[in-house]
């Protein structure tokens, strides 16, 4: 069957399943990866992933069972046109979520917070010191646990602080100064809180439900995110264990 003599239908058909296909591609790539549970829920993204996996799947199938006549000359153009919009409305909305995701879960002084590609181009671009250099974070890769601490050079961390406050460049961002999260077990075992104190924020069969999963859990940290903060759990020598969906103060 030619290109033109494939019926509406059909033709439409063949894009419906393709669009298909990318759609799963693209919820697999921004659930499993950019943010995997609980951090679909911690950034809000669901909704926007929903809209753009929506436009992918239904408007452009749709348009070319609108456009399509079998002794349409311009069919190859029309159908060429449609697949371009498709692609580059995946490709901007792709590029925003990924832009927004918490690529480093930083800890700094007593707490976690979400950092993303968008907040460190940020500092990047408004820092008085030095162009930060970040550390690669690949387009496949997962969110990263790292450490932030405050520079141990007076003058530095002087400097720190101030654009801290003045500018709005928290320790968080600063990926120039990222250690690895091993690096801070002592500083997060001696912050730790104890577990018992999740079921001042959480239902109390939720809270045992999820830590019979970590036996070698001992205390936890809160996570600042953008839309619903989290707790990350910690062994007993302070080492991070996991994220998870519980709420680390009233809301």
């Amino acid at each position: 069957m030619s290109f033109y003599s494939a019926s509406r239908l059909a033709l439409s058909s063949y894009h419906l399943l393709f669009s298909l296909v990318l759609s799963i591609i693209i919820g697999a790539v921004i659930c499993l990866i950019w943010y995997p549970p609980p951090l679909l829920q911690a950034s809000g993204v669901l909704p926007i992933m929903l809209m753009l996996i929506a436009i992918t799947l239904i408007v452009p199938p749709l348009l070319t069972f609108i456009v399509y006549k079998t002794d349409k000359k311009e069919l190859r153009r029309d159908i060429a046109i449609i697949c371009a919009l498709q692609m580059m409305t995946l490709l901007y909305g792709l590029f925003v979520i990924e832009d927004g995701r918490p690529a480093y879960l930083v800890f700094a002084i007593d707490d976690f917070e979400a950092v993303t590609p968008s907040e460190v181009s940020w500092a990047q671009q408004n820092t008085k010191m030095d162009v930060i250099t970040a550390p690669t974070l690949g387009l496949f890769e997962r969110s990263k646990f790292v450490y932030s601490p405050f520079s141990s050079d007076k003058e530095a961390r002087g400097r720190q602080q101030t654009e801290e406050l003045t500018d709005g460049i928290s320790i968080t961002y600063r990926v120039d100064n990222y250690q690895p999260i091993a690096t801070a077990d002592l500083a997060i075992k001696t912050k730790a809180q104890p577990l018992t104190q999740l079921n001042n924020y959480n239902d109390s069969q939720r809270v045992n439900n999820i830590l019979h999963h970590y036996p070698t859990a001992t205390g936890w940290l809160p996570l600042k995110a953008s839309v619903l903060d989290m707790v990350v759990l910690t062994d007993t020598n302070g080492a991070v264990i996991d994220l998870v969906n519980l709420r680390p103060w009233s809301e």
